[in-house]
């Protein structure tokens, strides 16, 4: 049925408008003549699109930079689940009209099941079974590869958010069933076969897997791999950390078991000041209880992103009720009738709790690649490969960053679900280096969003209000701006994250001349 939603007039060139038709939000585009309606809401969290970032006819999430093709609908990059549904416009009598059939929510599928194709003889294995797995294994069939598809991991879970674990989740605003990316029966009629097991080592020379676990086959030959195994929970050398109310947060049960200990216990200690460690804690504080960060670090986050940035962060949490002891390290963790009840630092003090959370970093799960785990990661090149057939993504790859000039490690989940889209197309043949621009999210009461990657810089440029927690840190090295940090109405990380689609790392003297608003770069 077709709805006349607006004027043509009343929609402006560049502008992004919401309308509602037969009880659907779309979102509307207009380029030139031509008008697109699309779904208006994005996949991931539903944020209005509206207020999203637009670069031609592609937009960027407000909230978590995921991007849409306005005339499609598809979804271009992650985060999220799922591309906009695409409805038919004309334009008649200087009226848009819109085609909006019944029973849609303004969401398509990722991938077809009509798309998967069949028949062939290859076999292209996926080590791991996270997000970025999952994008793999869905690119792989929309590009129509008719091999198997078998996807390893050793988590009873089908793919999941990981990053709701130290937010959402263990703040108690989503349960355990919110949290899957794909269900196993979605999964099952795409083919994508699912193993349960460990993948203990990737014979790289011979193209094979050599895999443990009940039921799973003992190795597996491959044309082609993705590996993509994440990470573990760094660990502490101390005594005591197997008690069973001394716990980490990196996977599901390690969520559930975590939740579950938290609503019994008023008095947490976290040890480690990182992004799981500070979101848990605003998590925590937010249900009332009780916490203590411990961190040898003189203020969470200032190496990464600078004193008066760290400074706002941090106050911010004691504001909140979280006591931060900082530049102090943890000498030993006390235990009495098999339970640890305290954690002893150097000088003396004590901290008592009756749930202590271990958030000392993660560990990348490199001793499946042998010899190629180097210096802490495994070196790609720019199309991921690590190897004749294998390429490697998420938080092992050492990759080459655009327009940096060095090779790096991101430990985020968006970043390794870049790796599983790219790899599947150079998995396929296709030879252009991954150009991904980096970014990822934080929820410490409000929103944290940073884009780019400083390895280092030499100044931080701070436009709008630290003290308000509303402004957009730049990060400057040898005059280009490398990096960005939002927080509030001044965030301005999409638009800089849409001016590093074509320029990586924009000079600070182009930024300066258009008053810091890299929107007003975009498409110069």
């Amino acid at each position: 049925m077709q709805h006349d939603v607006l004027s043509l007039d009343e929609l402006g060139a560049d502008e992004l408008k919401e309308v509602e038709a037969n009880g659907v939000k779309l979102l509307l585009a207009r380029d030139g003549d031509r008008v697109f309606a699309t779904g208006a809401n994005c996949t991931h969290k539903g944020a209005p699109l509206k207020n999203g970032t637009r670069i031609g006819n592609r937009v960027i999430c407000p909230w978590h930079h995921a991007m849409f093709d306005l005339e499609s609908g598809f979804h271009c990059e992650p985060p999220g689940q799922g591309c906009l549904a695409r409805f038919e416009t004309r334009i008649e009598n200087g009226r848009v009209l819109v085609e909006v059939p019944e029973d849609t929510d303004g969401h398509r599928p990722e991938v077809e099941v009509s798309e998967r194709r069949t028949g062939g003889s290859k076999v292209f294995a996926i080590v791991g079974t996270g997000a970025a797995a999952l994008a793999c294994a869905q690119e792989l069939v929309r590009r129509g590869f008719d091999g198997r598809i078998v996807m390893i991991g050793k988590e009873d879970a089908p793919p999941y958010d990981r990053t709701d674990l130290s937010k959402a989740y263990l703040q108690g605003k989503k349960g355990k069933d919110d949290l899957p990316l794909a269900t196993r029966e979605a999964l099952a009629e795409l083919g994508i076969e699912r193993v349960h097991g460990t993948v203990t080592a990737i014979d790289a020379a011979e193209k094979r897997l050599k895999i443990e676990g009940s039921g799973a086959p003992s190795e597996l030959r491959y044309d082609a791999c993705f590996a993509a195994p994440g990470s573990g929970s760094s660990m502490l050398p101390l005594d005591n950390t197997d008690m069973p109310n001394v716990m980490t947060l990196r996977s599901l049960k390690d969520g559930e078991a975590l939740r579950q200990a938290s609503e019994d216990e008023k008095e947490i200690v976290i040890i480690g000041s990182g992004f799981i460690g500070m979101e848990a804690a605003a998590a925590l504080v937010q249900r009332d209880k009780t916490v203590t960060v411990v961190t040898p670090e003189e203020a969470p986050f200032a190496k990464k992103w600078g004193e008066k940035v760290a400074g706002q962060i941090a106050d911010q949490h004691r504001e909140k009720g979280v006591t931060l002891k900082t530049g102090a390290k943890v000498e030993a963790i006390e235990a009495t009738d098999g339970m640890a009840i305290a954690v002893r630092l150097e000088g003396g003090e004590r901290v008592e709790a009756g749930l202590f959370v271990l958030a000392v970093g993660a560990k990348p799960n490199l001793e499946i690649f042998g010899d190629l785990a180097k210096d802490g990661g495994v070196s790609v090149d720019g199309t991921l490969k690590a190897a004749e057939g294998l390429w490697a993504g998420g938080d092992v790859a050492s990759f080459p960053l655009p327009g940096r000039g060095y090779a790096t490690r991101i430990e985020h989940w968006r970043v390794a679900e870049q790796h599983g889209r790219h790899a599947a197309g150079a998995m396929l043949g296709e030879a252009e280096p991954f150009a991904g621009i980096p970014f990822f999210w934080s929820a410490q009461y409000g929103p944290i969003h940073y884009v780019g990657h400083a390895k280092d810089f030499d100044d931080i440029h701070i436009e709008g209000d630290l003290g308000e927690g509303s402004y957009t840190a730049y990060y400057v090295k040898d005059g280009k701006v490398v990096a960005g940090l939002g927080r509030g109405k001044a965030d301005k990380t999409a638009e800089l994250h849409a001016l590093m689609r074509s320029q990586p790392t924009p000079s600070v003297a182009s930024l300066k001349d258009v008053g810091w608003d890299p929107s007003a770069l975009i498409g110069r």
